[in-house]
């Protein structure tokens, strides 16, 4: 089985989830409407337990064949969580892995997402040997879609989604990241 390595940034430490990871999830995302608006899988209000079930269902998991769930820390503060989903999560893009994150809002606007993201790619495109990896935003998540396009990712399709938090069907872009592009765009930095 594989397992995931820590991967450090400039600022960053990113590490597998851990189970001592749940108060702080809570904390940061469940807590927070701004910040759990914007995932399709958080609950609002956040019901007990939700955090320990989702590490619960990640950790011990061979993350090349799940979801490869990294903590992104800051001098050992947990900060939020990036991800790398196997293939299959995407109806339009069912043969690519997909990234997802989040960043706890008190973290937000220094970069950090970008600096973990960066990381993440990075580290799927190695490990799942892929040419491309997706990933969706809602539509009206200007910030996050931003992120993704600074990054490299291409619109490529809309989809629905339901929105736990916000109980009903969120029309979101799916995104595409060529691995020729995202290394193009390393090499210029």
């Amino acid at each position: 089985m594989n397992t995931l390595p820590e991967l450090r940034t400039r600022r960053l430490v990113l590490r597998p989830v851990s189970m001592s990871d749940a108060e702080a999830v809570r904390e940061l995302a469940g807590k927070d409407f701004e910040v759990a608006r914007w995932m399709t899988s958080f609950t609002w209000p956040y019901e007990d337990g939700t955090a320990e079930a989702f590490l619960k269902s990640v950790i011990g998991q061979d993350p090349l064949e799940t979801e490869a769930v990294f903590a992104i820390t800051l001098g050992g503060v947990f900060i939020g969580v990036v991800a790398i989903e196997a293939p299959g999560d995407l109806s339009d893009l069912s043969e690519l892995p997909t990234l997802g994150y989040w960043i706890g809002r008190p973290f937000q606007g220094h970069g950090y997402a970008s600096e973990a993201v960066e990381a993440a790619l990075d580290w799927g495109f190695e490990v799942f040997g892929t040419n491309a990896i997706a990933a969706r935003a809602y539509e009206d998540n200007f910030r996050s879609r931003g992120l993704l396009r600074k990054m490299g990712f291409k619109p490529y399709s809309m989809t629905e989604r339901f929105s736990k938090a916000l109980d009903r069907r969120v029309s979101n872009v799916v995104v595409r990241l060529e691995r020729s592009d995202f290394e193009a765009r390393n090499e210029a930095a």
